[in-house]
């Protein structure tokens, strides 16, 4: 069985350090990191990427929150005309932690939304990375092409009166 492959940068933290106090981290990558994660995600480049990170242990909860904030300005190449498409990505997030095996299987059967932590690590780095392959246009489109071109395969706009309570609609009105 293979496993997952190692994350090209990481920076841990160790949630036995943490206290009920925010801790904040700000990450940026460099351009050598930026080429890496490029490819890693097929992006013709990654201009800049920036994060700011708090990390809090919650008591009552027995969990770390992470909040972050992250800003890229990634180069995609555009599903018509494979040109060059710059976007900006500017995403918010909050994800608990759990250690592994402090997790209640009831809790899981509940659908508790949290991501489970071993070793006494959490790598912090490779979550911002996650959430930014998140945060992409899956479908970026060149802003040159026209929507003429495309007109077929464009979704057609919505008849209100195709909608389904279209009928309800009408009759609330007539009152």
């Amino acid at each position: 069985m293979v496993g997952a492959p190692e994350p090209e940068f990481s920076f841990i933290i160790h949630p036995s350090e943490l206290t009920d106090k925010e801790v904040k981290y700000e990450l940026s990558a460099e351009s050598a990191e930026c080429a890496t994660l490029a490819e890693r995600f097929g992006l013709l480049a990654i201009e800049r990427f920036e994060s700011v990170l708090t990390i809090k242990f919650l008591k009552r909860e027995k969990a770390i929150r992470l909040r972050g904030r992250l800003e890229a300005t990634v180069v995609q190449s555009c599903v018509v005309s494979m040109a060059s498409v710059e976007n900006t990505v500017n995403e918010e997030f909050e994800i608990l932690f759990r250690e592994e095996n402090q997790i209640d299987k009831d809790e899981v059967d509940e659908i508790v939304e949290f991501e489970p932590y071993s070793n006494d690590e959490i790598d912090i780095e490779e979550i911002v990375f996650e959430e930014l392959a998140l945060a992409l246009d899956p479908y970026p489109r060149s802003p040159q092409i026209a929507d003429e071109l495309l007109g077929p395969y464009l979704p057609e706009p919505e008849d209100p009166a195709t909608k389904p309570f279209a009928a309800l609609a009408a009759l609330k009105r007539t009152k």
